[in-house]
C-alpha cells in the first residue's frame, strides 16, 4: 500500500488534523471492547458505527442497516464463556443468553465505562488511507475526512460479504441467504431447503421445521454436534484444569462425550466429520439432531443441480420439489474502505501478526478478526488490551522480520493442525489468550513499576 499525500485524500475540502486522537471503526462487541481498553489508558479517540445503535451483529431489529441475527436468535455459547473479561454478564441472565439480552449487556457495558459519548451513530466511513505526512485519513459519506494517528478496524469483516452455495440451473422459488433471513413465518406450510451445517444452519432449521411442510438440510461437509447443556449445565463451562489442556489433550474427552451422547453423524443421515475433534469448529445445538429423528428435518447431501422447483442432490437418490432455498452458507471478509492490498481476497484473511497487525503497516490494527471456537468476545477485549500497550509503548512489536516469520510458521501450524482452518481465522481460545498474554510480557518496554525489563540475550 502507497501512502497519499494528506492534501489530496479528501477531494476539495481540507481533512480535519485529529491525530491527536485515534480511530475506531464500528461499535459491536469488538469496537466497544476498544473503546474500554482507549477510555481506561487515557487515549484520546473517536469512534463510528454506520448502525442507528451499537451492537453489532446481535442488535435485531437493526436500527440504520441490517443484521445478522434473527427473531429467535439465542447466544450459542454460555453468558461465562462469552463475557468479556473485565465485565461479566448478569447473574440473572440465563446460561444461554437471547440476542435481545446480549444487545442490552453491551448498552450497559458501553454506560459503566463512560464510552457512549465517543461513538458517533449513522456514520459511514468510506475510505482509510495512509497519509505520506504521518497518520491516516478517514472519509466519510457527507464528503467530509478527518486525519488520526492510527485506526483500529473492529467493523465485523468476517461477516462483511453473504457467499451462496453454488449449483447448475435457475431455481424460480423464494432464494435467500441467511442474512435475510427474518423469522420462520414466511416458510409455513411450504418445503423449504437449507444449505450448509454450522451453528445458523442448525437454529434456522429447527426454526423452520416447526412450521414448514417438510426441511431439508443440504451438508457437504460434515461437522461435530454437541448438545448445549452436559450433566446440567454448559457444555462450554471448562474446569481450570480442562482450559489448560491443548486441543489434543482435550480431544479424548470430547470424543467419549460426543460418542456416548450423540454417536456417529452418520446415524442421522448426516456426513461424518472428515477431521478428528478439535480440528474444526464445534455445533452446538440442542435441538437439531433430536429434529432429524423426529423426521421433522431430513438430512440430503449437497445440491447438485436445480430446475425450476425441483432440487436434485448428490446422491442422486431422488428429488425434491421446493419452494425456497435458504443458504446459511457464510460470508467473505470484505472491509470496502480499506484498499484492496490490505484486504486480499476476501475469502483468506489478511496477513496479521497474532490476526491484530499488519507487519508493514504502521498504525492500522484489526479487532475481531478471527474464528474463535468458542466465543469472540473475550478475545476481542484481550486484542483491545494489546493494541491500547502497543499505543502507549507500553509494550512493543518484534521486528518486521520477526513478525512475518512467526505470522508464516502460525499459518503452517493452522494447516496442519485444522481441517478447515477458515480462512487462517480458526483459532483455540485458551490457546489464543495464553498467546497475547505472553506477547505482552515478552515485549513489555517497563515493568509494572516503570523500569524498563531486563532482556536476555537472543
Amino acid at each position: 500500500m502507497t501512502a497519499t499525500d494528506e492534501s489530496a485524500v479528501a477531494g476539495d475540502a481540507a481533512p480535519e488534523d485529529r491525530r491527536d486522537k485515534v480511530c475506531v471503526i464500528g461499535a459491536g462487541s469488538a469496537g466497544i471492547a476498544m473503546c474500554r481498553s482507549l477510555k481506561v489508558r487515557g487515549i484520546a479517540f473517536d469512534a463510528f458505527e454506520r448502525r442507528s445503535e451499537l451492537g453489532g451483529l446481535w442488535r435485531y431489529p437493526a436500527q440504520g442497516g441490517q443484521s445478522c441475527a434473527y427473531p429467535a436468535l439465542f447466544a450459542n455459547t454460555s453468558k461465562t464463556v462469552m463475557s468479556f473479561p473485565s465485565h461479566p454478564m448478569p447473574d440473572d441472565y440465563p446460561d444461554y443468553p437471547h440476542h435481545s439480552q446480549v444487545a442490552a449487556y453491551f448498552d450497559e457495558y458501553v454506560d459503566h465505562y463512560g464510552l457512549r459519548e465517543h461513538i458517533r451513530f449513522d456514520t459511514e466511513i468510506t475510505r482509510v488511507e495512509q497519509v505520506a505526512g504521518g497518520g491516516w485519513s478517514v472519509s466519510f459519506a457527507d464528503g467530509t475526512s478527518h486525519l488520526y494517528r492510527a485506526v483500529m478496524v473492529a467493523s465485523g469483516g468476517r461477516h462483511g460479504l453473504p457467499v451462496h452455495g453454488s449449483y447448475e440451473g435457475k431455481f424460480t422459488g423464494t432464494e435467500l441467504h441467511s442474512f435475510d433471513y427474518d423469522g420462520p413465518a414466511d416458510f409455513a406450510g411450504k418445503k423449504v431447503v437449507i444449505i450448509g451445517l454450522g451453528a445458523t444452519s442448525a437454529d434456522i432449521a429447527t426454526e423452520v421445521s416447526r412450521v414448514a411442510e417438510a426441511t431439508y438440510l443440504s451438508v457437504r461437509t460434515g461437522h461435530y454436534v454437541v448438545p448445549k447443556i452436559l450433566e446440567g449445565g454448559p457444555i462450554d463451562k471448562l474446569s481450570p484444569m480442562m482450559k489448560k489442556l491443548s486441543v489434543e489433550q482435550r480431544r479424548p474427552l470430547v470424543s467419549l462425550m460426543i460418542k456416548l451422547v450423540h454417536g456417529h453423524m452418520s446415524a442421522y443421515g448426516l456426513p461424518d466429520p472428515p477431521y478428528k475433534v478439535g480440528q474444526g469448529p464445534l455445533v452446538a445445538s440442542s435441538e437439531l439432531l433430536p429434529a432429524i429423528a423426529h423426521g421433522r428435518i431430513t438430512a440430503k447431501p449437497v445440491i447438485e443441480s436445480v430446475d425450476g422447483r425441483t432440487v436434485r442432490f448428490a446422491d442422486g437418490k431422488g428429488e425434491v420439489e421446493a419452494d425456497a432455498i435458504i443458504h446459511c452458507t457464510g460470508y467473505k471478509i470484505s472491509y470496502p474502505f480499506l484498499d484492496d492490498t490490505l484486504v486480499g481476497d476476501g475469502i483468506d484473511a489478511p496477513p496479521l501478526y497474532h490476526q491484530v497487525v499488519p507487519p508493514e503497516t504502521e498504525g492500522l490494527y484489526f479487532i475481531g478478526l478471527l474464528h474463535s471456537m468458542m466465543s469472540l468476545m473475550p478475545l476481542a477485549e484481550h486484542q483491545a488490551e494489546w493494541v491500547g500497550d502497543l499505543l502507549t509503548e507500553t509494550v512493543a512489536l518484534p521486528s518486521r522480520a520477526q513478525m512475518w516469520a512467526e505470522l508464516r510458521n502460525a499459518r503452517r501450524r493452522q494447516d496442519k493442525r485444522f481441517h478447515d482452518s477458515s480462512g487462517h481465522l480458526l483459532v483455540d481460545p485458551n490457546e489464543y489468550e495464553r498467546l497475547i498474554a505472553e506477547e505482552r510480557r515478552k515485549y513489555a518496554t517497563t515493568d509494572r513499576t516503570g523500569v524498563a525489563p531486563r532482556r536476555t540475550k537472543g
